[in-house]
């Protein structure tokens, strides 16, 4: 799938301004971006749900609005933040529904997928009676009936512990590469941008970066090296500054800013002497989006 100068305005409002994006086969594609940035206007955009006020959307090389919505839907899933599980229906009752939208889709395949996802062990109880991690293993499921092409991911681990999360992420990870599935995730949870293949950078509905995760690391990260000393640091402080170094002292601690490993191991070794223990922490998403946008990604629910 592909957007070429999409926009979508209200009234007077620039809901999201000339989008070019792709989404790729076998990829995770992440989109980012503060509250009000833009990225439900996206999905609903990209899903058929809201037509763009102007640009153009490709799936498989047409454009959307000349692509049969049949066949559209059955190769698109969606799970959005709010549930659409009946709460008083079992977890294979709810997506036995869903299946039956769809033509040709077997008892047999569903509790198929049911397995393939984990949730089989729990498909006779009620929906409403799950944990938050195992409904979420359900929506995606249901995404998942028609086998679509693409999987859009609004949110879809808020809310969550770290542990439902990991198990989550394990399964998502395990379905892209057997089904070669195409991945389109919003997350305000920046590690799970970490592994992108592609990442988009969304500020009041513009896209102001994009790259892979470790593209964008190396064009705005800067690895921190901490360093404990044997006595005063100044004149190791002075040497690294007419160096051009960025560094910061925080009493015996010397931290200095370096491009990468190879950076960190080659300062180590020039001036190990002097340092009684250090530290290397790489950047990580959560340093590259501040970078860019000047704002921390938080749990902001709608947008």
């Amino acid at each position: 799938m592909e957007a070429k100068n999409l926009s979508k305005v209200y009234g007077k409002t620039n809901a999201v301004q000339n989008l070019n994006l792709q989404i790729k086969a076998g990829e995770l594609t992440a989109y980012l971006g503060t509250n009000g940035a833009g990225k439900s206007t996206t999905i609903k955009m990209l899903t058929g749900i809201l037509k763009p006020t102007s640009g153009s959307i490709y799936y498989q090389g047409e454009v959307l609005d000349q692509v049969a919505r049949e066949k559209f839907d059955q190769n698109l899933g969606v799970v959005f933040q709010g549930s659409v599980m009946d709460n008083e229906l079992s977890v294979q009752e709810n997506l036995l529904i869903r299946a039956a939208l769809y033509k040709d889709i077997s008892k047999d395949e569903v509790k198929k997928l049911m397995a393939k996802t984990g949730v089989i062990s729990y498909a006779q109880k009620r929906y409403g009676d799950l944990s938050g991690g195992m409904r979420r293993k359900v929506d995606i499921t249901r995404a998942l009936i028609s086998s679509p092409k693409i999987l859009f991911l609004d949110e879809p681990t808020t809310g969550l512990d770290a542990q439902s999360r990991e198990d989550i992420w394990l399964m998502l990870n395990l379905l892209k590469k057997q089904n070669n599935l195409a991945i389109f995730l919003t997350t305000h949870y920046l590690e799970e941008a970490e592994e992108a293949d592609n990442i988009y950078i969304l500020e009041q509905g513009t896209i102001i970066e994009s790259g892979s995760a470790q593209q964008l690391k190396k064009n705005y990260g800067q690895q921190k090296l901490s360093l404990f000393l044997t006595d005063n640091p100044n004149s190791l402080i002075d040497a690294l500054k007419e160096r051009h170094y960025k560094v910061e002292q925080e009493e015996e601690k010397v931290t200095v800013y370096v491009k990468g490993k190879n950076e960190a191991i080659k300062l180590l070794s020039q001036y190990g002497e002097k340092i009684t223990d250090f530290s290397y922490q790489p950047t990580d998403m959560t340093e590259i989006f501040l970078a860019l946008t000047g704002r921390k990604l938080q749990n902001e629910g709608n947008r």
